[in-house]
């Protein structure tokens, strides 16, 4: 495996894209000014984490704080490879993050579809996703309390999302609007209605979607008036959340109207 090093610029977490491959160097000790998330793709090493000795392996998630000093060695024979991302510390509003200490119990599969979205180039999703992962993890006792301004925000944006079902929710300039970050407003949303805001518009668009089928709308129709990009995705959304095909719950609720 030969050694590469390969870094791209994420606009929206004001970081970066970094991913390491046939390493076999050491890292000697050192400290970011921002946030960086990972997972170990390949190989064994020491790391001394704030003057700490810990064993990494495949598999392991990786958190460093801004400030935190580390470095690594080698004690495998097999080369090193890392996946990581980079946050910059205002994203995050100066969260402070323990260091995993068994990542078995994290949502990988989370942290996994972040990666996936970030090589897509669906950044604002990936953020998203993020703030679901981060959620998991577990943070230091002067951790930053519930922010009133964010969470007011949060009801705004619930609010604009009611009004405006068929346009796809833009977090990132509606966050810009009210002053904060778009990290912020994702996580005061999550904390509040236990969604993200995007996840919450495709329920809200369902259930929409089930009171026009109700009605008499043709699948087509509601997923034009919904904004859906065509009756497949309706078709998608609607069985993952309510078990069934749109067509297949309009007949039933024909059926039952019929019977009544």
């Amino acid at each position: 495996m030969n050694e590469s090093c390969t870094i791209k610029p994420l606009p929206l977490f004001k970081g970066e894209r970094r991913t390491y491959c046939g390493i076999l160097q050491p890292f000697a000790d050192h400290a970011h000014d921002h946030y960086v998330f990972g997972i170990v793709r390949e190989g064994e090493r020491e790391l001394v984490l704030n003057g700490e000795l810990l064993h990494i392996k495949k598999d392991d998630i990786l958190v460093f704080n801004p400030g935190d000093a580390h470095g690594c060695t080698q004690v495998s024979e097999g080369p090193f490879a890392y996946d990581s991302f980079t946050v910059a510390t205002e994203t995050l509003d100066d969260e402070r993050f323990c260091f995993p200490s068994n990542t078995d119990d994290l949502p990988r599969e989370q942290l996994e579809e972040v990666f996936s979205l970030l090589d897509r180039h669906r950044e604002e999703e990936a953020l998203e996703e993020f703030v679901a992962f981060e959620q998991t993890l577990v943070t230091k006792p002067d951790a930053n309390p519930p922010n009133p301004k964010h969470e007011e925000a949060a009801v705004r944006l619930y609010a604009h999302m009611l009004g405006h079902l068929a346009k796809r929710v833009c977090v990132e300039a509606f966050a810009e609007n009210e002053g904060i970050s778009a990290y912020a407003l994702i996580r005061a949303y999550r904390r509040m209605f236990s969604l993200t805001p995007v996840q919450h518009q495709l329920a809200l668009r369902v259930d929409a979607a089930c009171e026009l089928l109700a009605n008499g709308a043709h699948a087509s129709d509601a997923a034009a008036e919904l904004g859906f990009s065509d009756q497949a995705h309706l078709t998608r959304e609607f069985k993952k959340r309510i078990g069934c095909t749109p067509g297949s719950y309009a007949a039933m609720r024909k059926t039952s109207e019929g019977q009544e």
